[in-house]
């Protein structure tokens, strides 16, 4: 097994509140691309404004600077439109970076989250889908590529992915997690892996129709607003069925992840084996993810929690046999 860089692991699981205008940035980012040459900040005190931690125009040495950014109990931030540009630029290197095996596993993860924020952030809003599926294609083919290379354990990514609210860290940490659980449960076909990343980096693809307001609001949700969340399996379903691009396996993986097993779910409220198995499995890490990430309307659950979730909710929401895989390769049986 792989280990982590401990600058990316610590970094990861201190994310700031969210700072209009900035973004955080592992230091394996910069140093892999050379960028010391940027405005680098810190976070203000109790979530104040960022504080200037070296200025693009001050001459330092990069060892230096690595070092140091490397030392803090915390991530380093950059304002956001630098790190739209490092995004672009790790995107041009996609395939490149995905099977570099002299990087370390945690570090390409890191990279390629990276690559995929910008894309996705702009593709996913876009009226036509046909961006977002390019982009999910590429991103796809380069997960699969990164875990099929090594031996990435779910809990590794876990503490390498960044756990907030923006749709690629939530879609690229969902297709990580499904390819991690169809591994165990025995698919091995590296061009079925691929379709089913594809498919999972898509799955929320509906929510483009939801109003943001609606997506980030942090208070009790009306029953029309709900109504509203609810329709985003079918809506991406119709956005891409007619398209021609993607499998049946991925259409249903975007039409029933939140299906229940016991008919309970929605869009329609399918039951058991009327549900695909890949959509049962990504059911599983999606509502995963879900809890161990940040919301606007509330604090991310620990992995203990949301394993528990899961479990309570084995054989009537959840698939049990996948859960409990998910609970065994993450620690919790």
């Amino acid at each position: 097994m792989s280990t982590s860089s401990a600058p990316s692991s610590r970094l990861r699981s201190a994310l700031p509140q969210p700072i209009p205008g900035f973004e955080p940035i592992e230091s394996v980012v910069l140093a892999r691309l050379g960028r010391w040459d940027l405005d680098l900040f810190i976070p203000g005190p109790k979530g104040g404004q960022p504080v200037l931690l070296r200025g693009a125009g001050v001459q330092v040495e990069g060892q230096r600077i690595e070092t140091l950014v490397a030392s803090l109990d915390g991530p380093v931030l950059v304002r956001s439109d630098d790190f739209q540009r490092l995004s672009s630029e790790l995107l041009e290197r996609l395939d490149e970076l995905a099977g570099d095996e002299s990087i370390p596993e945690s570090d390409r993860f890191v990279m390629l989250q990276t690559a995929a924020a910008g894309e996705v952030e702009v593709a996913a809003g876009l009226i036509n889908p046909t961006r977002f599926v390019g982009v999910s294609r590429q991103m796809g083919r380069a997960f699969n590529q990164l875990m099929q290379s090594g031996d990435l354990a779910p809990a590794e990514v876990y503490a390498i992915a960044r756990h907030d609210h923006y749709t690629f860290s939530h879609i690229t940490n969902v297709c990580c997690y499904a390819l991690t659980l169809a591994t165990a449960l025995g698919i091995h076909d590296s061009a079925d892996l691929e379709e089913l990343a594809i498919g999972a980096l898509l799955h929320d693809s509906g929510k483009r129709h939801i109003p943001v307001g609606v997506l980030r609001k942090k208070g009790r949700l009306t029953d029309q607003e709900w109504a509203t969340i609810r329709q985003h399996p079918q809506r991406g379903f119709e956005d891409l069925a007619n398209s021609g691009t993607l499998t049946l396996r991925q259409l249903l993986m975007i039409y029933q992840h939140h299906e229940r097993i016991d008919g309970g779910g929605y869009p329609v409220g399918l039951v058991g084996a009327e549900l695909h198995p890949w959509s049962r499995l990504l059911a599983v890490v999606d509502v995963f993810d879900a809890l161990t990430g940040r919301r606007p309307y509330r604090r991310p659950c620990t992995t203990e929690t949301a394993l528990k979730h899961l479990q309570a909710n084995a054989g009537k929401q959840f698939d049990a046999e996948m859960v409990d895989c998910w609970s065994t390769l993450m620690g919790g049986a």
